[in-house]
């Protein structure tokens, strides 16, 4: 294999686990009381219907509209979850934000409420104080002003009737009855995650929670860290900057503030404590740590980057690296005019040039293992999975998350090296244990992570089909076909990008140059076989006079709820239970998810 020189400075990544968790005294917080009503732009009476895990975000039902008007579901969220995730985790100051002060939206909860718009179609449900109001005997009990001190000594709690607080909200609202939400179309359960576009211009879009699209100017961020913590910005051509977030917003002072890295280019990893950046002659991997000084208003000053690893980068003018992560973040795999490079940066002391351009031809970096072993190249016609523990390569075959087994798909039956027979892949089972997926009639093969457990597999020839295969060869045993499956789309040439959000179980579908699909549908909704559908009640966006030109990819971005599973990983993998021992386990062991 080919090498170059390179710096790697291993011992910078025991950092990952030393990161000190920075608490801070609240000297009192305020209460909202009935008094600031009219601060608010929304006065709605709601249910909650789902909430995060720290009880900050919520989706929340209307029943009425007292000031403002609106649809019937609405997306709060307090706080960026990347305040959570930047405390917990690494440290950073986040003030009194999530010191666990104010009301938490409880699933089920019916109360009056007060909301202001946040940026990018969300709503807010703090000013001064958290703003819920709810009804007990008729009775409304609240509080005004705000504790005082590191006692927090409280304040006398008032009381109102409930047709008392509805005649304030109305004075607030200038109207003399509630109205009720706009009903407009089928209702859509809000998206949970911002979907970002990228057309062949270059321009960013970012699809809301409500469906609603917004132009993402490149000077707000022009990408966010899984975890939501980091932001990075461009701060010049050749420059990057890079903060945390601190709170919502963000003004161009920042650009002075920030920490800075060489490269116009950056993707961070998936458990989003490093990030990788690069140019046309260098490719650079730094980490994120807390330098523990400052304050929340320096803007960067809190953490640092420090550099682990640079390497040399060959691109001719006008082309681009491509650039992916493992999912534990461990390797990182690139391509440039050289070939495709694979660096484990934990156990390598330079990268390995893993296929060489003039040899693959116009193949492209698909992906890498979950542990960065595998590397896959090729097309979606046909690919290359390269094992960087022996060198040996396999013709249109995955690696399992644990790399432990490999799947063959639409391959022919020619014997292969480590090749096992599915009859042999019942437990015990053995390592790299293989398992065929045929597909004979697919021109094109598009494979994505589907659910917990399960590839997804889109097969196209005169239409495309997704298909689901477990992941565990014992349980595909004798299955040389698909276990479900759903037709998408009318023609291959429509089908052109599969954003999947396991977290959400929500897919995102490129068909042609404007058209974006939540959902799987089946192709007789869009050629007319079925009259009784309306397609316009089909969960899909048509952007063409949305957006400036065509399409060039769409992926999932921030998403809108925390999630305790942030705190240790950004990278989604459930406790799951072996075939194995799952026998021998009662099920109230299962339940409790031990393994």
């Amino acid at each position: 294999m080919l090498r170059r020189t390179a710096i790697l400075l291993p011992a910078v990544l025991i950092l990952l686990v030393l990161v000190p968790l920075q608490t801070m005294a609240c000297s009192g917080y305020p209460y909202f009381g009935v008094d600031d009503l009219p601060e608010m732009e929304l006065l709605v009476r709601a249910t909650v219907i789902d909430a995060d895990d720290r009880g900050y975000s919520a989706v929340i039902r209307v029943e009425e509209y007292y000031k403002g008007d609106g649809p019937r579901l609405l997306t709060v969220a307090r706080y960026n979850v990347g305040l959570q995730t930047g405390r917990g985790v690494r440290g950073y100051d986040t003030g009194c934000l999530y010191s666990g002060r104010g009301h938490e939206w409880r699933p089920g909860s019916t109360g009056y409420f007060g909301l202001n718009r946040n940026y990018f179609e969300t709503y807010s449900d703090y000013y001064s104080g958290s703003a819920h109001f709810y009804v007990w005997d008729g009775q409304i009990t609240y509080q005004e002003g705000a504790t005082e001190g590191y006692a927090l000594e409280w304040d006398a709690p008032k009381t109102i009737s409930e047709e008392e607080f509805i005649a304030r909200m109305l004075e607030a609202g200038g109207r003399e009855a509630p109205v009720p939400p706009t009903i407009d179309g089928v209702l859509r359960y809000p998206l949970m995650r911002y979907l970002m576009i990228t057309t062949e211009t270059g321009a960013r879009y970012q699809v809301n929670p409500d469906r609603s699209v917004t132009p993402v100017d490149e000077e707000t961020a022009i990408a966010v860290s899984p975890d939501d913590s980091h932001v990075a910005i461009r701060a010049d051509e050749e420059t990057l900057g890079f903060y945390y977030v601190w709170p919502l917003g963000y003004t161009p002072e920042h650009i002075k503030q920030t920490v800075k890295a060489p490269g116009r280019d950056l993707l961070f990893s998936n458990d989003s404590h490093m990030v990788a950046v690069w140019d046309d002659a260098q490719l650079s991997i730094y980490l994120f740590r807390n330098e523990g000084r400052g304050n929340h208003g320096d803007w960067g000053s809190g953490m640092q980057l420090d550099l682990i690893a640079k390497t040399a980068l060959a691109i001719a003018d006008g082309g681009s690296a491509v650039v992916q992560w493992s999912a534990d973040s461990s390797t990182i795999a690139w391509q440039d005019d050289h070939g495709i490079w694979r660096w484990d940066l934990y156990e390598d002391a330079e990268p390995d040039l893993v296929a060489i351009a003039d040899e693959i031809e116009d193949a492209k970096l698909l992906d890498l293992s979950a542990s960065g072993r595998y590397v896959r190249y090729g097309r979606a016609a046909g690919w290359t999975l390269f094992d960087s523990e022996g060198g040996h390569t396999y013709s249109n075959a995955l690696a399992s998350p644990g790399d432990r087994h490999l799947i063959f798909v639409n391959s022919d039956t020619t014997p292969i090296d480590n090749w096992r027979e599915s009859d042999q892949c019942a437990p015990p089972l053995r390592q790299n244990c293989a398992l065929y997926v045929r597909f004979p009639d697919a021109e094109t093969i598009t494979v994505f992570p589907y659910q917990m457990e399960l590839l997804g597999l889109v097969r196209c020839g005169s239409g495309c089909y997704v298909t689901s295969v477990s992941w565990h060869p014992a349980i595909n045993s004798g299955n040389t076909g698909y276990i479900g499956g759903r037709y998408i789309g009318t023609a291959m040439a429509d089908l052109r990008q599969i954003a999947y959000d396991p977290v959400y179980d929500q897919p995102a579908v490129l068909r042609g140059d404007y058209q974006i699909e939540f959902e799987f549908y089946n192709s007789g909704y869009f050629t007319g076989a079925y009259d009784s559908v309306n397609i316009a009640s089909l969960d899909y966006l048509d952007l063409e006079d949305v957006v400036d030109s065509p399409i060039a990819s769409i992926e999932w971005g921030q998403p809108i709820f925390y999630d305790t599973f942030m705190l240790t990983a950004t990278e989604y993998l459930p406790r799951t239970i072996s075939i194995e021992r799952a026998g021998s386990m009662s099920q109230q062991d299962i339940r409790d998810g031990r393994t």
